[in-house]
């Protein structure tokens, strides 16, 4: 059972952050096409902020575990700075 709530929090994690990135990058790029990479910049911070976080929780991470990590929190920040970029 253990081993659920890791895998959870593996998943928990990168989605929250990539909200995060999404909601960062949303305003730190203000609508202005020329901010844009920024909001990248603040992406791939964020996705390099789960080698930090993670150990803290107990959780190991292994070489495999990355490409998931990566993908999740790319996605979540992509649905998340697209939905607030429509909006306004």
């Amino acid at each position: 059972m253990e081993e659920y709530g890791k895998e959870l929090i593996k998943t928990f994690i990168p989605i929250v952050l990539g909200c995060v990135a999404g909601f960062l990058s949303f305003l730190i790029s203000n609508g202005i096409r020329s901010r844009d990479p920024l909001g990248i910049i603040i992406l791939v911070f964020l996705i390099y902020v789960n080698k930090f976080i993670m150990p803290k929780l107990g959780i190991e991470l292994e070489s495999r575990d990355w490409a998931g990590i990566s993908f999740m929190t790319f996605v979540s920040w992509y649905m998340i700075w697209t939905f607030l970029l429509n909006l306004s």
